[in-house]
């Protein structure tokens, strides 16, 4: 399969551009699961996001101790989600042991799997109770910043499910750049990284302008940022757009994430829906969870959404929940 050039040239790095090998997975050359064929039934499924502040191999308990595990493992099983996407697992051992966690206390994912990118520390890693049609993770997508080719550190994580009805679900996990400084740019950096996770969602619409596409993760950056204009894409018609669904908590706030050494608090996790996806959005059980013990667990709150799938006609109506792509604050649930 030839590789594709992007061109990612922009006003503040002229130079820079990417190369984006074609992921196999587009075309369904690669990542088949096992089992794929039991679909489950259509009922509502229920998805999280969660950045685990560094939950590394079961020894490690300096980085991330007793305590933290305990309590991210409490908020999970709260949560009780039918499929879990998670950024800084720290290999296949943390991630084994968080899914033998939540098994014991009822939980269990007989589907897990980790995204190895070219971090070797943090990865991005999905559990679900059933497993996905297709899985294949995009581990190679690059671009050339400052004449010096850079890979998307943690890749993008990426499944396909499917239920008995024939709806079929895109799932997209990423972990952007942070705003660590890094002599290439953190923050382009990121905005190329977002560039090309808004290709992939591109490829899909291109292959199936229906498709349900909702892209969870730490993004790293705020929703008026140039990463998330670039995936919002507020410039195409609607139905190639993104729409950020803002998760809040009980209190009506949205913040996802605290810096404690400057006592920052702000939203740079999200999920983000395609067009076609927002008729079978539960609108009324999009969260964000405000647990006591949410700092003990990690810097990030979990994010939760619940689809419904079974295909619904979309009704134009349906964007009056949003302004400039953001679920209105004043927007009521269903």
């Amino acid at each position: 399969m030839p590789a594709r050039t992007r061109n990612l040239l922009d006003g503040r790095a002229g130079r820079a551009f990417a190369v984006c090998l074609l992921p196999a997975f587009w075309f369904g050359l690669q990542g088949l699961s096992a089992g794929a064929a039991d679909y489950p039934p259509a009922q509502p499924v229920r998805i999280a996001f969660y950045n685990t502040e560094n939950y590394f191999a079961p020894a490690d308990l300096e980085t991330k101790g007793t305590d933290s595990r305990r309590a991210l493992v409490e908020i999970l099983t709260r949560a009780a989600p039918d499929i879990v996407l998670m950024s800084e697992v720290g290999g296949a051992e943390a991630l084994a042991e968080i899914a033998a966690k939540l098994g014991a206390r009822g939980l269990d994912y007989p589907f897990s799997s980790l995204v190895r990118g070219g971090d070797e520390v943090r990865h991005l890693a999905v559990l679900a109770r059933f497993p996905p049609e297709r899985v294949a993770h995009d581990t190679t997508s690059a671009y050339n910043i400052r004449n010096q080719a850079e890979p998307v550190r943690r890749g993008f994580a990426y499944c396909v499910f499917r239920w008995d009805n024939g709806y079929t679900l895109h799932v997209i996990g990423a972990h952007l750049k942070s705003k660590m400084w890094n002599r290439l740019g953190q923050t382009d950096m990121r905005r190329y990284e977002s560039r090309l996770l808004r290709y992939l969602v591109n490829d899909l619409l291109a292959a199936d302008p229906e498709a349900n596409i909702l892209v969870a993760g730490d993004l790293n950056d705020y929703p008026n940022s140039s990463p998330l204009n670039t995936l919002f894409a507020r410039r195409r018609r609607p139905q190639a757009q993104l729409y950020d669904l803002r998760p809040v908590d009980a209190t009506g706030l949205a913040w996802t994430h605290w810096w404690e050494d400057t006592d920052l608090y702000s939203r740079i996790d999200y999920f983000l829906a395609s067009y076609h996806l927002l008729p079978e959005i539960v609108f009324g059980e999009i969260y964000l969870d405000f647990s006591p013990e949410w700092r003990r667990a990690s810097d990030h709150r979990l994010l939760m959404v619940t689809v419904n799938p079974r295909e619904r006609p979309i009704d134009e109506t349906i964007l009056n929940r949003f302004q400039r792509n953001f679920r209105r604050a004043d927007a009521k649930g269903e």
